[in-house]
């Protein structure tokens, strides 16, 4: 039976404003670092975050952005993620359920660095399909997506995340730039733009 997603989450934030113990374990930490040294800018001028819990991957993501918007659906999490990010007046924290509640757009802004990670697989298999085509949306014409996610079953739920990169190598019409298999997560990173970081920078 399918897990109601409102009520697992209430009942992780219930008493516990780190229910992964995202500060205390070093395969948290390893995981952050790895997807901070994936991206292939240094800075990023407007950044999604979705499902940015209480805030502690967004608070390395901050200072390597303009403008950083985080996303969360459930209320403690984003109660927790405003107080951790409330010093950088350029990070703005909403509730919001995706893709439920469409991303919006301000002044037309596309995004150049999205981040999904984590949360991918408490959704419905026609939920993420959706939320792709909204990602692709959202995506500036020089943009970067990240996905990462556990790769052990959640009981309660009909996706793993490997069901969820493998949907995501086969629907999203963007350049799949890296992947690493991790035998604990994947860790995949799609561009609009195909060249390598090196060519960028003029190397080769």
């Amino acid at each position: 039976m399918r897990l109601n997603t409102d009520d697992y989450f209430d009942q992780l934030y219930q008493d516990n404003d780190d229910p992964w113990h995202y500060q205390q374990r070093w395969y948290e930490q390893r995981k952050r670092q790895l997807c901070l040294a994936a991206l292939p800018q240094a800075r990023f001028q407007r950044v999604l975050e979705i499902g940015c819990s209480n805030g502690i991957f967004s608070e390395l993501l901050a200072p390597r952005c303009q403008q950083l918007i985080c996303v969360d659906a459930n209320r403690r999490a984003v109660e927790l993620a405003q107080a951790r990010l409330a010093r950088f007046a350029h990070v703005q924290v909403r509730q919001q359920r995706v893709p439920e509640t469409h991303l919006a757009l301000e002044n037309d802004s596309l995004f150049d660095l999205i981040i999904l990670s984590e949360v991918a697989y408490y959704l419905r298999p026609a939920e993420l399909v959706q939320l792709m085509q909204q990602l692709q949306q959202c995506l500036s014409a020089d943009g970067t997506l990240l996905a990462c996610h556990w790769r052990y079953p959640i009981a309660g739920f009909e996706l793993n995340g490997d069901q969820v990169h493998a949907c995501l190598r086969q629907q999203l019409a963007l350049h799949h730039y890296l992947q690493m298999n991790d035998p604990d997560f994947l860790l995949d990173l799609w561009t609009q733009d195909a060249q390598s970081v090196a060519a960028r920078e003029g190397l080769k």
